[in-house]
């Protein structure tokens, strides 16, 4: 199904509410004048609110993307959608996209 392409000013939270900020972005190509989030990569975690065992389920530090665009490719690598699946890796639920980043481009 098709679905905006992430770039780097993308909205994406754990499931606690703590911003996510993607480590792999394209050097060479930008959408609405960010650069284009890429797959794999993971996406730094900073200030989960959620407490360490034994007290919560852990903080989120970190996560990874598990699906991206199969068509649709930057410098060899697919690109994130807003509907690609992902998982924190401290607690194992997804990283939440709230916002693409941007509304003109689409991808499968």
């Amino acid at each position: 199904m098709p679905g905006y392409l992430l770039n780097k000013a993308a909205s994406v939270m754990c499931s606690h509410g703590a911003t996510a900020m993607p480590t792999a972005v394209s050097t060479r190509v930008k959408i609405d004048g960010q650069p284009a989030v890429l797959q794999p990569g993971s996406w730094t975690v900073s200030g989960c609110p959620s407490q360490p065992p034994p007290n919560g389920p852990g903080m989120d530090t970190s996560g990874t993307f598990s699906s991206g665009s199969t068509r649709v490719k930057i410098e060899g690598k697919p690109v994130l959608l807003a509907d690609s699946q992902s998982t924190a890796a401290a607690t194992g639920t997804p990283l939440t996209i709230s916002n693409a980043g941007q509304t003109k481009v689409k991808g499968v």
